[in-house]
């Protein structure tokens, strides 16, 4: 047998051998993906599935261990196992930014974030959850389901940070992504519905929350939507919307106990509070009070015994009662405490790496600009010595009294000369920096890292003392998205402009505009 045969006979094994590496990689990677969505459906069914696949994966390429890894995480998640560190979850997403795949992004930056936010390290989680909503909102690809989560999260955390309006803005986006899809809405009609109450706008709450109580009515099959019949209970309860609470009570009280919420006993007991039912209320508020694993949960409830004890009349109670109250009040306390002193710390540690990130950036600019700056010098220099020159042949021949003072006169032109033509680079830079802002507007560039911050000290180059006057003009109080909305539109932005710019709805930004005008609608021309 020749050489040639031989080598042609090796490399077609290989070529086999790769092409069955190839099919058993496929077929695991579609494995892995059905045991994904059977997450959604059945638990067991999933991590059963996952079992089977555990010794193949080991013995299969990068990617198929990665995606392995990343349903693992899903898997721990949906038992709501706490992960200790983030280290995982990372990993998975340093891998999957460097592929094309944007689902897979899109998934690694969500549990990223949803270990953060069990590690109560919230900058990091509010970044990587509308990070993941990001990268769904620009992909053809994306995992809907995911894409609703990670908007769900951060309207929670908004809620967390007392942060109301961004709660709303991202309910809302919630909402009318559920209508697309036409998965969940119920659910995301309720979360709009309390981002409106936590805004006391009871008409609008109110108006979602009949939403989803169609929606839920109409499917037909409401022991599966708990948790949301119970909030809806509660919800009618304080608002006296008495006809749809007795619309509801029966379909509460008959839902099955393993479907049944962990805010099952707690709206009940308030609803038969708000209708006056005083002894059955005592029921269910004692009944969550035994049953809540969680220190509001039972402030609540405490809380709720205290009130119906003393409308009763039995102040012995009510005084045991207040006293529980009290005790959990502290918890809650020094709960918050501690997570306000982590909170504290993680938001420093994130913004100290976020300065590193930065630096990095930014030490090629500093490059460039010193360079720039020793350019200058250097060309002060060759300008002095040529004056220098010229100096030392004049003095030969000028015999003439007023020879110093004319010197003296040369060297303040050459020091305005000098004056001017930094004043006039700094001034191009700053309108190259408008450029740039008009381009993002025009959907011709995006926004950079620091080009805020360029953009700030843009307009403070071209309008010195504006910023400060506007700062002046709100007493200190101004927010960000304010502050920012004002710097567009002294650079001459129209409200679509900046909606596009600061990526937000056009009636947020309405909203924006009109406070900017109350306030700085004179500081506001732009000047030609």
């Amino acid at each position: 047998m020749s050489k040639n045969t031989t080598l042609v006979i090796l490399l077609g094994m290989l070529a086999l051998l790769s092409c069955r590496e190839d099919r058993q990689d496929g077929q695991l990677l579609g494995s892995i993906e059905q045991a994904w969505q059977l997450c959604e459906v059945s638990l067991p069914e999933a991590e059963a599935r996952a079992e089977t696949q555990e010794d193949s994966v080991r013995k299969a390429s990068e990617l198929v261990r990665q995606r392995f890894s990343l349903l693992t995480i899903r898997l721990r998640d949906k038992r709501g196992m706490i992960s200790s560190s983030p280290d995982s979850a990372r990993q998975n997403l340093s891998y999957f930014e460097g592929r094309k795949n944007t689902t897979d992004k899109e998934r690694a930056c969500y549990y990223l974030a949803s270990a953060y936010r069990d590690l109560k390290d919230y900058p990091r989680a509010v970044n990587l959850f509308q990070k993941a909503a990001d990268i769904a909102e620009q992909s053809k690809d994306a995992d809907t389901l995911i894409w609703q989560n990670a908007l769900s999260q951060l309207r929670n955390l908004y809620m967390l940070q007392l942060n109301y309006e961004e709660e709303l803005d991202v309910a809302l986006h919630s909402e009318a992504l559920a209508k697309q899809s036409g998965k969940n809405l119920e659910c995301y009609l309720m979360d709009a519905a309390s981002a409106y109450r936590h805004l006391n706008d009871t008409m609008k709450s109110l108006l979602y929350c009949d939403q989803s109580y169609s929606i839920i009515m109409e499917e037909g099959s409401q022991s599966k939507h708990g948790r949301i019949l119970a909030s809806l209970l509660a919800t009618y309860s304080d608002y006296q919307q008495y006809d749809k609470v007795d619309s509801l009570l029966p379909i509460v009280y008959l839902l099955p106990k393993e479907l049944r919420p962990q805010n099952y006993e707690l709206c009940l007991a308030k609803c038969h509070e708000n209708k006056n039912l005083t002894d059955s209320a005592i029921v269910y508020y004692k009944v969550a009070y035994e049953k809540m694993n969680n220190v509001a949960g039972r402030y609540e409830a405490s809380a709720g015994l205290q009130r119906c004890y003393m409308q009763k009349g039995d102040y012995r109670q009510a005084a045991l009662w207040g006293q529980r109250l009290q005790e959990t009040n502290d918890t809650i306390v020094a709960e918050r405490a501690f997570e306000q002193t982590q909170r504290a710390r993680d938001e420093y540690r994130y913004l100290r790496d976020k300065e590193a990130e930065r630096a990095i950036v930014q030490r090629g600019e500093r490059i460039v600009f010193f360079s720039v700056i020793a350019g200058l010098v250097l060309l002060s220099l060759v300008m002095g010595m040529v004056a220098f020159y010229h100096y030392k042949q004049k003095k030969l021949t000028e015999q003439l009294a007023g020879k110093d003072k004319l010197l003296e006169h040369k060297a303040m032109v050459n020091k305005e000369l000098t004056r001017i033509a930094l004043m006039n680079i700094a001034t191009e830079k700053a309108e190259n920096v408008i450029a740039h802002f008009h381009d993002v507007a025009a959907g011709r560039s995006k926004l950079e890292e620091g080009s805020w911050e360029g953009l700030m000290a843009a307009i403070e180059t071209l309008y010195p003392d504006f910023l400060e006057t506007v700062q002046e003009r709100l007493n200190g109080q101004m927010r960000v998205p304010l502050l920012r909305t004002i710097c567009l539109l002294k650079i001459g932005m129209k409200p679509a402009q900046i909606a596009n710019v600061m990526d937000a709805k056009i009636q947020t930004v309405w909203n924006r505009v009109k406070r900017a005008e109350e306030t700085c609608g004179d500081l506001l021309a732009v000047s030609e």
